[in-house]
């Protein structure tokens, strides 16, 4: 490896196979070995990132526009750590596939149960793999079976959550480029958010998922930032707003309501109108912004000029087609999905 090349490990999978348990036990193996490591993830980080900060692990997440070539992933890769592992879902899609076109060699995790019948098991949980089966498998692949009731004779980790055979993980080599500016300010934070902020915020205290006693400091506004992270609770309201304190609201909903019977909210069909090689083929070659899926298709969740997904419309199928990815109001900047904040940076958005 050069001087500034650093290994990088990719894990890949459908949901539901491991990925997440696999890393974070990947993580604890090297952190024992005295390394610094970052757990990356591409589009599913939203979901996951307040797991990783219950453990005390450096989280980030690469946007989709790092999938367009090695050079722009590097960009997106933080620098000052030993090892890198990323988590990539939904590999046979065309966003998932767009990301491990950029690797030589991934380990695919693989539940104990489906081992046997893995390529209909794929092929029934991602149609797209029709199209890109060959693609994803035309490198080097080592796969990881997880769930395993005992230890087997090759990467596995097993039902008491321990990782097997590490050494025999495959990895590429990444020259890391990212650098995040640092500040002093003083921030609370409470929810899930982007794990960035924790680089550039030192001195960032997170609530976890304690609203109660966020909320006692929230109202009494002695702070420089205050960030109100997603949650899995819609239900969720907030009465108070800070009248001059700035906040970074990834939870719009919380302010916002979504009525039961509110022709405004829609319900967004989760299928696959677009044409997948189309998807890819925008990703790769397009410039960020561009829309790369079809109305009412899932991938129109991306249409926006960060090419992040939309709150709940990825996943959820719930869309407010009256708000847009970045709203300003007041003081307070609604993040209508995963909007880095590099990107809220970069707009003026965000004051360091």
């Amino acid at each position: 490896m050069g001087k500034n090349e650093r290994q990088i490990y990719v894990l890949a999978a459908p949901c539901n196979q491991g990925k997440t348990t696999t890393a974070q036990l990947l993580e604890k193996h090297f952190k024992s070995q005295g390394l610094k490591v970052a757990c990356l993830q591409t589009m599913k980080g939203q979901y996951d990132v307040g797991t990783y900060l219950q453990n005390d692990c450096y989280h980030y997440t690469v946007p989709l526009e790092a999938a367009k070539s090695k050079k722009m992933l590097e960009q997106w890769i933080p620098q000052g750590y030993d090892r890198y592992i990323l988590e990539v879902t939904f590999p046979y899609n065309p966003i998932g596939a767009a990301y491990v076109d950029l690797f030589d060699n991934i380990n695919e995790v693989v539940s104990y149960e489906v081992k046997d019948n893995w390529e209909q098991f794929v092929r029934n949980a991602e149609p797209a793999s029709v199209t890109f089966w060959d693609q994803v498998n035309d490198r080097n692949i080592q796969r990881i079976v997880t769930k395993v009731p005992s230890k087997i004779d090759s990467p596995c980790v097993d039902t008491s959550f321990n990782l097997h055979h590490s050494e025999e993980l495959v990895f590429d080599t990444i020259n890391p480029k990212m650098s995040l500016p640092k500040s002093d300010k003083n921030v609370i934070a409470v929810g899930t958010f982007p794990g960035e902020f924790w680089d550039i915020f030192p001195q960032l205290k997170w609530y976890g998922y304690d609203y109660l006693n966020f909320m006692q400091d929230y109202r009494k506004e002695q702070y420089d930032l205050a960030i109100i992270g997603s949650s899995l609770d819609k239900s969720l309201k907030l009465l108070y707003k800070p009248t001059e304190a700035p906040v970074v609201c990834y939870n719009p909903l919380c302010y916002r309501g979504m009525p039961t019977n509110s022709s405004k909210y829609l319900h967004v069909c989760s299928s696959v109108k677009s044409d997948i090689s189309s998807v890819y083929q925008k990703i790769k070659g397009e410039i960020v912004g561009t829309p790369i899926g079809e109305k009412g298709c899932n991938y129109e969740a991306f249409n926006n000029q960060y090419w992040v997904p939309m709150n709940d419309m990825w996943w959820k199928g719930w869309k407010d087609p009256g708000m847009n990815i970045l709203t300003k109001e007041g003081n307070i900047t609604f993040c209508n999905g995963w909007v880095l904040p590099q990107y809220l940076i970069r707009e003026g958005y965000l004051e360091v």
